[in-house]
């Protein structure tokens, strides 16, 4: 069988799964809290399904695989250890965040302190991040489509694009299917992948040995190349000790409250399961990294440098559709495909509850029927994905970096008050706002010189700090001032 008919079976299947789904979700949803959280009934199974396919999206399995086989261990301490710091934190809270009866984070700003002001901003907020953040979903969708089928990377993205509107039309039930399938099919091809590379290398007592002698450039677009025992070190390369230690603002407190793992947690059907959930997500996580590295390292030892250049996220898919083609490589391509669906598909929805759920109630002043608010979260995912697929025609080159400088935004405009609010801290509602001000002032001021180069540390290293002096100093002057009166 030829590779573009193998390909061409392994997308019929898939697609026809999706639609299967896709269907089957469509009529299920009736009410926002069903189309948002599933009415707060989702089991622990699929509950880590859901969170951990959300969480593996196209800058895990290609730039972070990428950014391995280019300079090795180093690119772990940038993101997968903030990442997992970050998910400590979520851990701490959860029990706290499951005892407030929200469908939105948003929710949690209007009912504590009485603002519905500070709901319709947070849900603004979120509306305009993940709107960024679904160009590096779509960018990875768009990269292997394009070199399993031959076609040009805008048709491939328009492609994604009508896999991941479809899938969020269904609403938090059709995406907790859909991640649950897409998790197993990357689980499979990771394992069998991780055993094909590790068996051509002698093992992995081999591998590591090879790796630590590898020198050289990965492939010709690569500035500065590996030393005997770079791939091997904590820190190198483009990965310097404080970029990578800052990138934990960025990352780390970012996924600490990144809204798209906390409806997961808020979808579970007691506390016990939201818990568990982290718990269970991480070891499982803990394993896919596992394979992820060593597939990329395994890979530098066979193919030491690229005929050709290559960007970081990229090289993957090169990999695989060329120097290390093979009978599985189709089935994992497609598993990749899925990931980049799984995630795309719960930020749309984020999308479209922000703009449904929490921004137009506020701005109309009157209450939405049940029916008219998931008719108005379905036309907001429409809306939401056209805008970054446009923007995807453009896509940034390195998404590890754009994706922690996105998350960067939510740890200075949420982190603060999102744990402030759920460990009682006696915040008040001009505290959050002074929060957001000087949040907002922070990202004006500190990523531009950030991108100019002037700053080296990641910008949400100080924003964070900013963002969380205001929001105390405010609030206690505010409780003083009442205490006076």
């Amino acid at each position: 069988m030829s590779r573009t008919v193998l390909y061409l079976c392994y997308f019929c299947v898939y697609s026809i799964v999706l639609l299967i789904i896709g269907k089957s979700s469509l009529r299920d949803a009736n009410t926002p809290e069903d189309y948002f959280i599933c009415e707060r009934k989702v089991n622990l199974p699929l509950c880590v399904c859901t969170f951990t396919g959300t969480w593996i999206s196209a800058i895990t399995i290609l730039s972070l695989t990428g950014s391995v086989y280019e300079d090795g261990l180093p690119a772990l301490i940038f993101s997968v250890v903030p990442w997992f710091l970050g998910a400590f934190l979520l851990g701490l809270v959860t029990r706290r965040l499951y005892q407030n009866s929200i469908i939105t984070v948003p929710e949690l700003f209007r009912i504590r302190y009485s603002s519905r002001a500070l709901q319709i901003v947070y849900g603004i907020i979120f509306i305009l991040v993940y709107i960024f953040y679904l160009v590096a979903q779509y960018k990875g969708f768009g990269m292997v489509a394009s070199a399993l089928f031959d076609i040009p990377y805008p048709v491939a993205v328009v492609m994604v694009y009508l896999f991941i509107i479809y899938t969020t039309f269904g609403g938090y039930r059709s995406v907790v299917r859909t991640d649950m399938f897409n998790l197993i099919l990357l689980t499979i091809s990771l394992i069998v992948l991780f055993f094909s590379v590790v068996s051509q290398t002698g093992g992995l007592g081999t591998l590591y040995s090879q790796a630590g002698q590898i020198s050289g450039r990965a492939h010709a677009a690569v500035v500065s190349p590996n030393q005997p025992g770079d791939l091997l070190a904590l820190f190198g390369g483009r990965y310097t000790p404080l970029v990578s230690l800052s990138m934990f603002w960025g990352w780390g407190l970012g996924l600490a409250a990144n809204p798209q793992y906390l409806v997961r947690l808020l979808g579970a059907k007691d506390r016990k399961t939201a818990q568990r959930t982290v718990v269970y997500s991480l070891l499982l996580l803990a394993v896919i990294y596992f394979l992820l590295t060593n597939i990329a390292l395994g890979m530098r030892v066979l193919i030491p440098s690229l005929p050709v250049a290559e960007t970081t996220d990229g090289i993957l898919i090169r990999l695989i559709n060329n120097e290390l083609y093979g009978p599985w490589s189709g089935f994992f391509l497609f598993s990749v495909i899925g990931a980049c669906v799984s995630t795309a598909n719960s930020q749309l929805l984020l999308i479209a509850s922000s703009f449904s759920y929490d921004v137009l109630p506020g701005i109309f002043f009157r209450d939405i029927s049940a029916k008219q608010t998931v008719t108005l979260g379905r036309l907001a995912v429409f809306g939401g994905g056209t805008f970054s697929m446009l923007l995807t025609l453009n896509p940034p080159n390195f998404t590890l970096s754009y994706g922690g400088d996105i998350w960067g935004i939510v740890s200075i405009l949420l982190f603060p008050p999102l744990y402030g609010t759920l460990l009682n801290m006696r915040l008040t509602k001009y505290g959050i706002w002074a929060c957001i001000l000087v949040g907002c002032g922070s990202i004006s001021i500190l990523y531009p010189l950030y991108y100019t180069g002037a700053l080296t540390a990641h910008p949400a290293m100080f924003g964070v700090p900013l963002s969380t002096a205001a929001m105390l100093l405010v609030s206690a002057a505010e409780r003083r001032a009442g205490e006076g009166r």
